[in-house]
């Protein structure tokens, strides 16, 4: 066998053991848990350390969803960040099922006059109250997470799928929104490319197409839910493909000369949570259909808004937001030994990472622009004062 046939039988081998190491790590099964059955593992964690809840709290996966009001009071009796940290990215992972049976408000389904009523009201704030949003700045925290596991050890590279969600990084932003759009300022040291599902519109385009895209599509009554001043009405909604104006976008997939946002507009469905009185939006789930084919599984967001105050006055605005998504993540199991723009293409696998991404909004300020009065000589023209400076604002980036 020559040194040539011999090194490709080598590169074979190890990315063969690099898939049977996944195959064999996947098979970890996490264990399916109700919300009150994580209550009592809490309760019996009582004592131990930070870390080893922790751990314990990576093995569980809910089959219930876990409210933001229930999180808050759990994470209250949490020993520390780590723990704290895995209890919210459990929390966002069942952000897309069911309420446990006995968190919904025991009230008579409104008959289907009653029912339009109510969307009339949401359709009637999209429409009137949401482009009367003060210009407003606001601060934007997302901490990420990932369950893909790649060990680079002494040349050696391990890729382990599916393997209890870790924190990655925290990203702190602040967002302007001026006449109804939306954009973020960088700071010098942001990535040109951040990586992920981009989460985009959450201030009134994403719910003004969402709301136009239902009515395109099927809608229905799902239930009343509780939350801190009263009951909201939940309707479920499913939009088909040819009907969606709602566009995925998620950075980014490379090859080896470059890399590339993938975009597209899915069929979807999900969740509307509406305040009957006044008609405003106070959850969006967004849950969509991506073909198998794609190199991007899932893509799912949530959107929960609250009454925040702005320069004296109240309004309804986003407090938080979660972004799920399940999508190919190029590893190249020959690190070291070639560059990106080099290396063959069996040098690299393809796992399947999710990523969750927990964003808080908080810190609203009504939207002033500075203005500064130059002298005449300065004037871009003899006698006209300058506009206003602006600040620097750059569009979002994926």
């Amino acid at each position: 066998m020559t040194l040539l046939r011999k090194d490709k039988a080598i590169r074979r081998i190890g990315l063969l053991l690099v898939f049977l190491l996944a195959t064999e790590l996947t098979a970890r099964a996490s264990e399916p848990t109700t919300i009150v059955q994580l209550e009592e593992t809490l309760a019996a964690d009582h004592g131990k350390s930070d870390k080893d809840v922790a751990k314990q709290l990576g093995k569980l996966e809910l089959s219930e969803r876990l409210s933001t009001l229930r999180l808050e009071k759990l994470q209250a009796g949490l020993p520390g960040e780590k723990s704290r940290q895995a209890l919210l990215v459990l929390a966002d992972t069942s952000a897309f099922q069911n309420l446990p049976a006995g968190e919904i408000p025991k009230l008579a389904s409104p008959d289907r006059d009653t029912q339009g009523t109510i969307l009339n009201k949401a359709t009637d704030y999209i429409r009137q109250t949401l482009p009367r949003l003060p210009n407003f700045i606001v601060s934007r925290n997302t901490n990420r997470f990932e369950n893909l596991k790649v060990d680079y050890v002494g040349g050696a590279v391990a890729v382990v799928e599916d393997q209890p969600f870790h924190f990655t990084n925290t990203t702190k932003e602040t967002v302007t929104y001026r006449d109804g759009a939306e954009a973020v300022v960088l700071s010098p040291n942001h990535p040109e490319h951040q990586r992920g599902l981009y989460n985009w519109g959450v201030f009134g385009p994403l719910l003004q197409i969402v709301v136009t895209d239902i009515f395109s599509g099927k809608m229905g009554w799902g239930h009343w839910e509780q939350v801190r001043n009263g009951a909201m009405a939940v309707f479920r909604y499913s939009v088909p493909q040819d009907q969606s104006h709602y566009e995925v976008k998620y950075c980014c997939f490379s090859n080896t000369n470059s890399w590339h946002i993938f975009e597209m507009h899915p069929s979807y469905h999900g969740e509307i949570s509406v305040d009957p009185d006044t008609g405003a939006i106070l959850r969006l789930t967004i849950q969509t259909d991506i073909p198998s084919n794609h190199p991007i599984y899932r893509a799912d967001v949530l959107v929960e808004y609250a009454p925040v105050e702005i320069a004296g006055q109240q309004y309804v605005c986003p407090t938080k937001s979660v972004s799920i998504s399940r999508a190919m993540n190029r590893v190249n199991v020959q690190q070291g030994q070639c560059a990106d723009y080099n290396c063959r293409p069996d040098a690299y696998v393809y796992p399947k990472n999710t990523a969750v991404n927990d964003t808080v909004y908080h810190s609203y300020h009504i939207f002033r622009s500075e203005m500064r009065i130059l002298p005449t000589e300065d004037s871009d023209v003899e006698g006209v004062s300058p506009q206003p400076a602006q600040p620097a604002v750059t569009t979002p980036q994926p």
